[in-house]
Formats: structure tokens, sequence, C-alpha cells
């Protein structure tokens, strides 16, 4: 019987490819056609590929197969291109659903072909049958008679015809098309548009299907908005608009019941139910009856699973109409609503967004604008280019942010066509709004311009800077035309950006350039949408970039077009008094007054004062305030552009003070020789005593604290600005002149060089915590402002330089302290010469070399100079590992330490040698062999040999060991074997594997590589256990490789963390809880909170915590919180390296409302893993951490001590015991 099915299947094998008929791809093959004629018709000589010529060569090409032809329907013509539609036949009998398509240009010229010519039809239907009316109507007849009908029937729209039919097989068949609709008489319905093609010539029902093109979408209706936002309720009639105006279900019948799913329109949103265990499925409601969904009222919205799933669907949408994709390409939206436990975030991951419920800061943040944002992020980093890219870094995070704001305002323009220029209005509890675009500075956190940045700066508050550039491009007006601007097309110009050139790493000024330069997409989008001129002239790209390079300088971004009128300036400053620069420039070439003739300028101050034509212009302010001066720039042919910059004018120094000053203040401050002693105060100006300063000369800083009983063990900030430009402001980083942290004083050296007779402000200030600019108030501190004055200075410049021995190089320390020195001009004896300040440098050989350096003022005056004698020797250490592959080594230099100049030479034992550093060479026999590296130079050699095993003797098998102490007080070893069968393995080797576990016992093992095994040590001692393996290769031949291992058994001892010191002055942890243990308390005590109680976590389930916070006084403080565990039981907390391992890291969550102040608690879940875990429970050790900060820190030291300068801070470190159940 075998023998016979094995003969069927061959049989049936070979009649798949009976039949005759044959397909010929014309797609990509145009000249298929032609090229086949003149094989067959050489005296069509050559035929174009063009309209007429292909249409006509392709009607040629299909009559020469018996019966069949072509049947040219009326072309279709668009502005750039005609499409001509083909039916085929067999004795003019449409071939059912093979219509080819021919695409040309305006000229003729093919552009395509879609679809196949089917070609030798009478090889399957040798002849046609002639076919009646009355037959189709039978075949008709037939397969409705045929039809289920359990309930009473509906049949409409019958219709029967003669086609031919490809079935599925490839086969041509003589067919009767039945087509009919129908459905029950009554509920439940189910309608259904029936296709079946019959066989004319078997009335075999060749393939039947129901092709009815249901509605599988439809509006959903429910309510909407929150507490703060009010909306009406979504209605079903809304889904007909566009955007549509309600959330857009899938609905599914059951024949039980009609299921409406969150799955529709490329987003399927999903109900987490205040849990982070993964959800699979879209959420569902009955709607048998109606699609309303009233699930569910929370934490303040109406139904955060409607809005977020209608939000979703119009972002998606505004990403297909702007960009002409969606958000992820192909793949679809995976919105998880409702996600943890009174969660006040939401967040992309790995291509899903996850929404929380919100707590004290938010309602479920589920508004437009955030779904859009987070859609966005996933855009950023994953699918919006053509590889990922992170921008997690630097000033990349805060581009990424913005771009994620703007796709918020885009949503909502698309959806409204208004924008409120607010992020996140809609789900912020506790303001107006969480950022602002036109004035981003409105939080209290966010910076709005270059210059504001540091690297503290947090990613959502970096966002301002191209927020607000954003902003002023979509919004600002032209002088004479209509702006073409708007959201659209901002947004549309920088998912461009974002998409072509924006980068992990971009900064400011390079995403900001990649920007400008997709303006002439936006050109060809304002021609398509019919955006023009007001004389109908179209927008030319040079005009778009200097539109957006005008935005940027709202931002202190400078861009250059390059190209046509690009008028700009600057200015220098000093309180009222302004010096107004003109930087215009025409085709890239700047300006001058020299060559301006023929040109006109108007100045605009902003102040109401009158304009001013000269080119370059001097003003005073009368107050202080913000201005727009405006630059008005036209060129002989009278070509005009204006450009127009806010300028904020100060009338004196910012002000700074200390809010709590008693315990932190400055008691002495020393400038040189000048000595200044104060008491306790929140700002002191001692300004008008001035101090006289040379020119240049160190100036020696000492600033002292006083010595509170209550702070003098506690480390403290100081710091030093010195407004060197003499603007009237302090810069928050490059005037930040002196910064240090102690427990008593400061002292440095500073250095001042410019106009002479001049006054210069020095801002001192000492504080509790950390501070990032000179102005306005710190919670715990005093700032007092100083005033120096330069005189002159002819004393040369004193030179402080050591020259340090490195290896193979002289490392020059230029600590000299001179701010005229401008230049350096270093000479290192050998002919070689530096500019920097504190060189290194390379000598090609031992000896003693002259060296000199001379500083030169911004005169290119030599100022000072400094010579030396400088021995230096070279250093040769070869240094190599081997590695192998098969019969090849290969081997470097890396390791090595050489001197400038040297040379190598590689032998490797077998008479073969090499003068590369990185090389590689193959044996031809195995064995072992000596490799020998010998580095020459002319200050001597150094060699160093390895032995290497080549073939049977490189063999080593893998295996690593994990030891369990016993309760008995036995081991037990668990040895994994992870070798796997070599290369050079016979293809069915005889396997032994031999195990000396170093005891007297072994233990022989045959037939894997791979066998793992257990033993027993009856005492603690080291053993030398081994795992020898031998195999077979081709030919018999037997190899042995032999892994030894050393096992040291030793009792538990009882495991010693490392000590950690709070600072509980003005705030502790006042009681935790996790899961239902708790709340506990420890009232500030060292040690174990509980020792004898321990907190019971598990790894199978979410874990709930609260940490609330004590203070000193009434006031709530921003505070971080950490919570690391010791997993593995170490000892440890980060497996001893904290900084890069957080893998015992599980809670990190702030507290902050506002600045320095938060609710006084944090609350959530959190999560342990499993693979962590080797035993079924784990009792350690749980460390909670309390850090003050006004922003999210991201990393402190589970060992840290608050009043050591190291990790200086405020809070309180609390250790807890825990048991852990794995299952």
């Amino acid at each position: 019987m075998q023998g016979f099915k094995y003969l069927c299947v061959l049989a049936s094998m070979f009649s798949l490819h009976s039949h005759a008929t044959e397909r010929i791809s014309l797609f990509n093959n145009a000249d298929h056609i032609t090229s086949a004629l003149q094989k067959k018709q050489p005296l069509l000589g050559r035929m174009d590929v063009q309209q007429h010529n292909y249409l006509l060569a392709l009607n040629t090409f299909a009559t020469q197969y018996t019966g069949q032809s072509l049947e040219f329907h009326q072309e279709q013509i668009s502005e750039t291109q005609h499409s001509h539609t083909i039916t085929q036949k067999y004795h003019n009998i449409p071939i059912w659903d093979q219509d080819l398509v021919v695409l040309t240009d305006n000229n003729g010229v093919v552009e395509q072909v879609y679809g196949d010519i089917i070609v030798n039809i009478e090889k399957d239907i040798p002849r046609i049958a002639e076919v009646k009316a009355q037959q189709l109507e039978d075949a008709l007849a037939a397969v409705i008679a045929k039809f289920p009908a359990e309930r009473p029937r509906i049949f409409k729209r019958k219709h029967a015809e003669e086609v031919i039919y490809i079935d599925d097989q490839g086969k041509a068949r003589h067919a009767a098309k039945v087509s009919f609709f129908t459905d029950f008489h009554s509920a439940p319905y189910q309608p259904q548009r029936i296709l079946t093609f019959v066989d004319l010539t078997s009335n075999e029902v060749i393939t039947q299907a129901d092709v009815l093109q249901k509605i599988v979408h439809e509006g959903g209706s429910g309510p909407s908005g929150n507490d703060k936002v009010s909306r009406q309720d979504y209605k079903q009639a809304d889904y007909v608009s566009y955007p549509p105006k309600t959330f857009v279900v899938s609905m599914q019948a059951n024949g039980q019941q009609t299921n409406c799913l969150f799955d529709a329109k490329n987003v399927e949103t999903r109900n987490y139910n205040h849990s982070t265990a993964q959800i699979s499925v879209p959420y569902s409601y009955d709607c048998s009856n109606s699609t309303r969904n009233d699930y569910k009222e929370y934490h303040g919205a109406r139904s955060a699973l409607n809005d977020a799933h209608h939000f979703g669907q119009t972002a998606s949408l505004m990403f297909e109409a702007y960009l002409g994709q969606k958000p992820y390409f192909d793949k679809k939206i995976i919105q998880n609503v409702h996600y943890g436990l009174n969660m006040d975030q939401a967040f992309y991951e790995s291509g899903e967004v996850y929404f929380g419920d919100g707590d004290y800061l938010f309602y479920p943040m589920v508004s437009l604008d955030v779904v859009a944002h987070e859609i966005a992020h996933g855009f950023t980093e994953e699918y919006g280019s053509n590889t990922p890219k992170s921008m997690l870094t630097g000033q990349a995070r805060a581009i990424n942010e913005a771009f994620s704001d703007m796709a918020g305002e885009a949503a909502e323009f698309f959806y409204s066509g208004v924008n409120d220029w607010k992020s996140n209005h809609e789900t912020f509890r506790l303001g107006d709004a969480l950022r602002y675009f036109k004035t981003p500075t409105l939080d209290g956190n966010s910076i709005d311009h270059i210059d504001d940045y540091d690297d503290s700066i947090t990613s959502h508050h970096g966002a301002g800077v191209f927020n607000k550039a954003f902003y002023y491009l979509s919004t600002a007006e032209l002088a004479n035309e209509p702006s073409p601007w708007n959201t659209k097309y901002s947004f549309i110009l920088f998912a461009n950006a974002n998409k072509n050139c924006w980068t992990s790493n971009s900064t400011y000024l390079t995403a900001a350039d990649c920007v400008m330069r997709q303006a002439s997409s936006i050109s060809d989008r304002l021609r398509q949408d019919g955006v023009s001129k007001q004389d109908g002239s179209q927008w030319q790209t040079s005009e778009l970039k200097n539109h957006v390079r005008k935005a940027f300088s709202q931002v202190g971004i400078r861009l250059t077009v390059n190209q046509g009128l690009e008028s700009e300036l600057n200015f220098e400053r000093k309180f009222l008094s302004f010096d107004f620069k003109n930087l215009t420039r025409k085709d890239g070439q700047h300006i001058s007054a020299e060559n301006s003739e023929g040109w006109q300028w108007e100045w605009n101050f902003g102040d109401g004062s009158a304009t001013n034509s000269a080119f370059e212009i001097s003003h005073s302010y009368n107050a202080a305030g913000k201005y727009d001066v405006s630059l008005k720039a036209t060129d002989p042919s009278g070509q005009s552009d204006t450009y127009t910059l806010p300028i904020d004018v100060y009338a004196d120094y910012c002000s700074a003070q200390g809010v709590n000053h008693s315990k932190y203040y400055l008691s002495s401050v020393t400038l040189n020789d000048y000595i200044n002693e104060s008491a306790s105060s929140n700002y002191s100006d001692y300004s008008s005593n001035v101090i006289d300063i040379k020119d240049g000369k160190a100036l020696n800083i000492t600033l002292v604290a006083a010595p509170h009983p209550d702070t003098k063990d506690k480390t403290k900030n100081f710091y030093v600005w010195l407004d060197r430009n003499n603007d009237g402001l302090f810069h928050k980083t490059e005037e930040l002149a002196l910064f240090g942290s102690n427990k008593t004083q400061l002292s440095g050296d500073i250095s001042l060089s410019g106009e002479l007779n001049q006054t210069y402000r020095i801002r001192t200030m000492v504080s509790f915590g950390i501070v990032k600019s000179a102005c306005g108030d710190i919670s715990w501190g005093e700032i007092e402002d100083y005033t120096v004055k330069l005189i002159e200075n002819n004393d040369p410049v004193e030179m402080k330089i050591a020259a340090n021995q490195g290896v193979n190089q002289i490392n020059f320390v230029n600590n000299t302290v001179d701010d005229r020195v401008k230049r350096w001009q270093w000479q290192f004896g050998d002919g070689a010469t530096s500019s920097k300040m504190s060189p290194s440098h390379a000598y090609t050989k031992s000896g003693n070399y002259a060296v000199s350096v001379k500083a030169y003022d911004r005169f290119n005056k030599e100022i000072g100079s400094w010579n030396k004698q400088v021995p230096f020797s070279t250093t040769i250490t070869p240094l190599f590992t081997p590695s192998t592959s098969g019969n090849t080594v290969f081997v470097n230099t890396d390791q090595s330490v050489m001197p400038a100049g040297s040379t190598v030479e590689w032998q490797f034992g077998d008479g073969a040698t090499s003068s590369m550093q990185d090389t590689q060479h193959t044996y031809q026999n195995d064995g072992e062999y000596t490799i020998t590296l010998t580095i020459r130079h002319e200050d001597g050699e150094q060699a160093l040999s390895k032995a290497v095993k080549i073939g049977q003797s490189s063999f080593t098998p893998e295996v690593s060991f994990t030891v369990t102490e016993l309760s008995d007080g036995t081991f037990m070893v668990t040895f994994n074997n992870t070798t796997s069968k070599p290369d050079n393995a016979a293809r069915n080797p005889d396997v032994t594997l031999v195990w000396n576990f170093g005891d007297g016992t072994t233990l022989t093992q045959n037939g894997d590589f791979g066998q793992d095994t257990q033993h027993i040590y009856q005492s603690a001692g080291a053993f030398s256990a081994s795992l020898s393996i031998s195999y077979d290769k081709p030919w018999w031949r037997r190899v042995t490789g032999t892994k030894n291992m050393l096992i040291t058994l030793e009792s538990a001892q009882p495991v010693e963390y490392c000590t950690a010191a709070g600072l509980t002055d003005y705030e502790h942890i006042a009681n935790v809880t996790f899961n239902q243990d708790g709340p506990f308390d420890n009232n500030q005590q060292a040690g174990v909170v509980n020792p004898n109680n321990p907190i019971k976590l598990y790894a199978t389930q979410n874990n709930t915590y609260r940490i609330e916070a004590g203070y000193a006084g009434s006031e709530a403080f921003a505070e971080n919180y950490h919570v690391w565990i010791d997993l593995n039981g170490d000892g440890q907390f980060g497996n001893g390296d904290w900084r890069n391992d957080k893998s015992e890291l599980l809670i990190m969550d702030f507290d902050q409302t506002n600045q320095d102040y938060g609710k006084g608690y944090v609350e959530g879940e959190f999560s342990i893993p499993s693979n962590q875990l080797s035993q079924p429970v784990t009792t350690t050790r749980m460390r909670i951490l309390q850090y003050y900060g006004f922003s999210r820190v991201n990393s402190i030291d589970p060992c840290s001590d608050y009043s050591s300068a190291a990790t200086s801070g405020s809070g309180e470190i609390e250790d807890y015991l825990v048991e852990i159940y794995k299952n």
C-alpha cells in the first residue's frame, strides 16, 4: 500500500503541470514584446517602445496565438501620464480578471506595463462550444438551488456570463461566471454577494466566494474629555467627516452578538486595566444594539479608551495626509491605555505607546497632543528614517522631544485647523499647560535660546528652543506677502529633516541646518496645494530657506542661505546701551560699509524711537524691557529683506537671593589682598568697593562658609561668576569662572583681561543645592556681588608649566593663569611645533630636547616665554594574544607599547614571518608552534614568544559551574557544559567525556559533547577538577581536549553591605509600604528597619509601593527615590558596578509638582525579573534612597554618604529585609 500511495503522489505532481496555458509577465519587462516580434518577424525592423507602436506591437504579439485578441478601452489621461487598460480575450470571450495596464508619459514613452499576457490557451481549450443564454441561466439556477437556505432567503441582482477562467493551477477553463446578492428575510441578517465559476464543459463548480465588501468599520460613540476640558460625546454619525470626529471601530459578528473592536484605521488600542502585565488583544465591547462605549470614567476622564483610540487614529491620518506615509509605515500603532497604577506618564517603547492614568500631576494622558507626541517618538526612533536613531543624549534628546511636541500641534491643526500652542494643556492638573511654544520659559523650567542650554537641561525643557522656532515659522507675518507657512507646512519641513538628515547626535545647529535644507520639499508641496504669492508666482526655495533662517535666529541659532538677499544684525551691549552690527549678505557675500553704495538701510529699535538709515548704529534705551529690533536692507535693484531679532534689555545686573540663608552663608570673601567679612544675608551688594587687579594677573579668590553648628559638617557648593565681556549679564556656563564643593571653603585663581580702567562685576555664592544660574532665588544659601577694575600690567606672564614623561610621549601641563594670553607657540626641539595650551608630544627616540613655548597677547605681542631641557626615554613592551580558527592564527600588536618609528616582525614557528602589525597565518600541519613578536626601534628591541596549538591540540571543552551550599554543610556543584561539536570532528564521532571532580571521584559519559552533570562535595576546600572530551576526527584519528577548573568551596559568610548615610535636616523617609506589608517607620534610625518582619515581594506579579516623606517644616520638597534590591545575594547593589549595571535598580521615581516642590509621596508598581533569582525564595536586602533635587536624577550611588563632597545631597537612606518568591 505504501508503494501505491507514492505512485499517486507522483501522478498528482505531474498533473499540476499538465496544462499548457502560459503567463508572460510584462512588469519591468515591456520590451519583451518588441524583441520577441523582431525575432519572429525580422522584416519589422526596429520598433520604438512608444505608445502607438507599443500598443500595436502588443496587439500583434497577442493575435499570433490562436483565437486570442485584445480589447483596448478608453485611455485615462492625467497631467503627466496616460493609462491604457486592455482586456484579453479568447475567441472573443473575455479572460476574467487578467486585464493589462500600459502606463506612458506625455511623450508616449512606455514607463511601465502591469499584468501578465496569457498565451497558448488553445492547448487547454482546443475548441469552444457555443453557449446559449439558456445554458447560462441553468448554471445560475443550479448554483442558487445548491446554496445553503436554512432560513428563507432573498436573491437579487442575479447575473451569468461566459468567460475564460484561469484556475489556481494556471489552467484555462471555459466557464460561466455566476453572481448574485443574497440575505435572510429576517434577523439575524447575513448579507452576501456570491461569485461562482462553473465549468461549462463538466458543470463542475470551479470556485465560489462571498465578495461583498462589507463595512467592517463603523463610527463609535460615547463620552470624551475630562474635568478640565469638557467635550461633547462622540457621535456615530461623525465617522463620515474627514478627519472623523469620532473614533472608528471594527465590527465582528459571532452569531450571538456583534462586538466592536478598537482595531481600525491603523490603530489598535488595548486596555491594560491598571496593570503592567502583557495585553495582546484590542479592547472590545458588545455593540449589538449601539456602538456606544461608556467604559470607563477614571481619574476625572470620561473615557480614556475612547479618547486615546480616536486621537491615535487622528494622529495616524495626519501623518498620512501631511507626509504621505503612516507613522510606522506598514506596522499599525499599538496603544496601551490604563497602563500601570495611577502612573503620571506616557511613553513610547519598542513600537508601542503607553498611557498612564495620571495621578497628582495629570489626568489620564490621552489628549490629542499627548497621543500624537508619543506616536511621533516611534517615528523618530525607529520608523521615520532608513535606519533607527536614538536621539537620547545631549541636544539631540531635546530635539527629539521638540519634534514630538510639534507632532501634537500638527495633529491639532489637522483636526480643527487651529492651535493652542500649548503642550499638554488638557491633561495637566496643576496649571494651564506643561509647556508652551510661543514663550517656553512660562513653565519656569524650559529654555528658549541656545545660550541657555547646558548638560543639566532635561530633554523636555530643552525642547523649548526648537518649539519656539517652530511656532515663529508657523505664525510669523511677512512684510509684503501673506506667509505661506502654517502648522502643516512647518511640520512637513521638520518631519522631512527628521527623516533625511537628523542623527542620533544632532545638535541644535546641525539639526536646524538640516531643517533649512528641506525647504525645497515645501516649495514643491506649496505648488501642489496651489499656494502662491499674491501675483500668482511661486515661492522659491531660497525664499523659504530665508524664512527658516529667521525663525531659528529667534532662538540664537545662526544659519546662512548664501543665496539671494539676507538681512541680518547682531549687537554688543551694556545694560541700556547697544552697538548694533550690520551682517547683511547678498548671494553669500557680506556687505560692508565700503561696498554698500546704492544700498538703503532702515533700523527700527522697537521702542517707538525714530528709525535710522545708517549702515551701523548705536542706540540707548530709556528703560529695561523686551524689544524687537529690525533691519530692513534694500539692495540697489530694489529688492529688500527685513530681519527682526528680539532682545532683552536690562538696566542692571539680574537679581538673586538665598531664600533660607541663616545656616548657609558666606562669612568671608577674599580677592587677592582684599578681605570682606560679613554676617548672614540673602543678598549683599559690595560692588561699590572697587578692587584694582592687574590686567591678566591671577586673581586669587577664597570663599569661606560660615561654620554654623547645624551645617559645619555639611558639604556646600561654591560659585564665582565673572562678567568677562562686560555686557551686564552672567552667562550660566561661559562666565562661571570658579566652582567647587567643600564643607568649609573654596579657593582658586581666575584671570581677566580686557579694556583698562574698566570695572567688571563678580558674583559669589554659597549654596546647599546645585545652582544652574547666577540669577533668581536659591533655596538655601547666600549671594554677594563685588567689583574689580583692570589696571595696566607690564609684567611678563608667570609661566607655570610642567613636562611629565608618559608612555612614549611627554605631556606638557600648562597651569598658567593669565587671560592676556591669546596664543601659544611651542617648539619641541625636534622640529615639531604646536599651538595648544597643554600639548602632548611623541618623540621618535630617547634623548634630551630643548623645549620652548612663547605666549602672545591679542595684539600678537610676545608677553611670556618658557625654556627647558626635557629628557625623554622610549618604552618598548611587546604583548599579544593569539586567537585561532581552524588552522589559522590571528595576531596583532594592539596590546603592545611601541614608540613612533618602530618596526615589527612576527615569526610563526614554521618558517613563515610577517612585518604587518595586524596579520594572520595559516599552518599546513597540526601541532604546537611558538609565535614570536619582535619590536625593533633605534633605542633597542624587545621580543615576546607564545605557544599556540593548531589542529587536534587546539580543542578545549567549554564548561562553567555554579555552587550551592546545602543545609547539611555539603556543596552541590552544577557543571554547565556548553561544548559544541568541533568543525574537524568526524560525521558521527565516538565521544567520551571524563569528569574528574578533584576529590577522588570521576564520572564517564558517552554520546554528546555538551552533557551537564552535578556533583556533591562533602566538605569545604579547594578542588582541582577537570573535564576531558575525546572524539574522532576523519580517518579514525582521535582528539582529546581538557578543561581544568579550580573549585573553591567556602561556607557562606554573613553578607556585608556597603554603608550609606543620609542627611535628614530637611527631609526624611516617614514610612514605606510594599504590597500589603507596612507601613514601616524607623524614626530616622540606622540599621535594617524590619530585621524580623521581611517584606514579601513576588516575581510573578506586579508589586505595589508607596513611600511617604517627612519634612522639618511644612513645605513638601521635590524628592528623587531610587530602590535597589540585591537580587543575586552578592552583597552588592548593581553587582559592584552601579553606574553601568542597573539590573538591581528596580524603582526610579520622582516626586515633583513645581520646581523645588512635590506632593510628599510617590507610589506605583514595579516588577522583579525572575531570571535573576536562583532560589524559589530569596531573602535579601533592599535599599531605599531619598534624594532632594529640583530635577530628575538618573543615577544615585547606593553607597552614598550625603555629607561627603563626592555624593553630596539631602534625604534619608533606609535598608529593609525582603523575601522574594520566584514562582
